[in-house]
């Protein structure tokens, strides 16, 4: 395929919709239908005009070990996204600036669930509580695993430099007494000393590791001190993908990839909203892997990256504003609602696709009740003003979000960049 036809189809990415590698190739909504070969000719292309300042394809200053480089197409979904995430982030600071004390609390507690959900460690937001309130006694690793996150994220929370000694820092807090023996580092040493495999995918070489960290920390410290508002919202997810990508320990990468994007969304003074980025992922991590797959196999192409965490990260932002008025609204009517009631309409916010029955809403809160005792919740949310019935045909009671109290639109309500109803 000729440069012409390669930079057509970059076109077409960057000006309606940055397609997948089997978007492309099968064509049905892109119209293009490129072959398998054609496609790694597009990524080639891509690769060769990252240098180039023509605003297509940006590249980062970060060493790759397995490419030519990483970059990322600023196209027209992407930019959107992040003009919707920004303009969402002023329209809200006001009311995230006056977010109590236990609401931010039980937001921490939400990422800390939800960053070990992802691990695959099971934890309840009772056994958080009793760890990390009530300091009862640790009884097993999973314990220790919950008692070193909040410990990374008080670390973070003091808004230390981003560099080389204090990431060993966070990654000791968060791994301590955790390790298998052979995932421990040797002592002196900051990052692994031999190969990893994730998957079906290489870490970076271990003697690569120390130049590409260094890459990394002067990059953030210079991207902050620029005040690039793009580059400023955008870093916390290159630090995330680079983690990852690099691959740095032999174990608790993730974590620590996750941790560090938080870290550097506070050094960045962009801190408009308690932590939501590992409970987001939680609730699609089929999405979250497929992403990194993406980015992975296009060559460290990270729009598709980018993309992922910046959708999920406006769901929750929204999501939350949502339980924040709700909150209000209910208690101007003399009802408090209960972390868990919350929770549960939190779920029913995020999983919502339309009209739903008890059965539905059993499954969106994957939580064992009876069907008197899901009937007897929802019941209440109508009373509350939340939700609302509908005429059914059947024997089955319909519920719906009542949205005259929901005063942001999420994706799957259907919104089209407006986020007022």
């Amino acid at each position: 395929m000729n440069k012409e036809k390669l930079h057509a189809i970059l076109a077409k990415q960057f000006n309606e919709k940055y397609y997948t590698a089997q978007e492309l190739q099968y064509g049905n909504e892109a119209g293009t239908y490129i072959s398998p070969f054609e496609y790694k000719q597009l990524i080639e292309y891509k690769e060769s005009i990252a240098s180039l300042e023509d605003g297509l394809i940006s590249l980062l200053p970060l060493p790759a070990f397995n490419s030519k480089c990483l970059y990322y197409c600023f196209g027209n979904d992407l930019k959107t996204l992040l003009n919707d995430f920004i303009f969402l982030a002023n329209e809200v600071q006001e009311l995230s600036n006056r977010f109590s004390r236990d609401f931010i609390e039980s937001r921490i507690y939400s990422e800390i669930e939800g960053s070990l959900n992802v691990e695959n460690v099971p934890t309840t937001r009772k056994r958080l509580k009793e760890l990390l309130e009530n300091n009862a006694p640790v009884k097993d690793k999973n314990d220790i695993i919950i008692k070193n996150m909040k410990a990374g994220i008080d670390f973070v929370h003091e808004l230390r430099e981003f560099n080389k000694e204090n990431l060993f820092k966070l990654y000791t807090l968060l791994s301590k007494n955790t390790l298998d023996e052979e995932d421990k580092l040797r002592p002196g040493d900051y990052y692994r000393h031999d190969s990893v495999e994730i998957s079906r995918y290489h870490g970076c070489p271990y003697e690569q590791i120390e130049p590409s960290m260094n890459a990394l920390f002067t990059y953030v410290n210079e991207t902050l001190n620029s005040k690039d508002k793009n580059n400023v919202f955008l870093l916390p997810h290159f630090c995330h993908y680079y983690i990852l990508y690099i691959h740095p320990y032999f174990d608790y990468n993730g974590r620590t990839a996750r941790m560090v994007s938080y870290w550097v969304y506070l050094l960045s003074g962009a801190n408009l909203f308690p932590p939501i980025i590992s409970e987001a992922i939680n609730q699609t991590k089929s999405e979250y892997y497929r992403a990194i797959e993406l980015t992975r196999d296009s060559h460290n192409d990270l729009t598709y990256f980018l993309k992922y965490l910046l959708s999920i990260s406006l769901d929750y932002i929204i999501c939350y504003q949502n339980l924040k008025h709700i909150t209000q609204v209910t208690k101007n009517t003399g009802n408090i609602l209960t972390s868990t009631e919350l929770n549960y309409i939190k779920k029913i916010l995020i999983s919502y696709k339309g009209v739903f029955t008890h059965a539905d809403f059993l499954k969106m809160i994957n939580v064992s009740m009876t069907k008197q005792g899901a009937l007897k919740t929802l019941n209440k949310f109508i009373d509350y003003g939340v939700l609302k019935e509908v005429k059914s045909s059947s024997k089955t009671k319909l519920f719906d979000i009542n949205k005259k109290n929901i005063p942001f639109a999420l994706k799957n309500f259907g919104y089209k960049g407006n986020y007022f109803f």
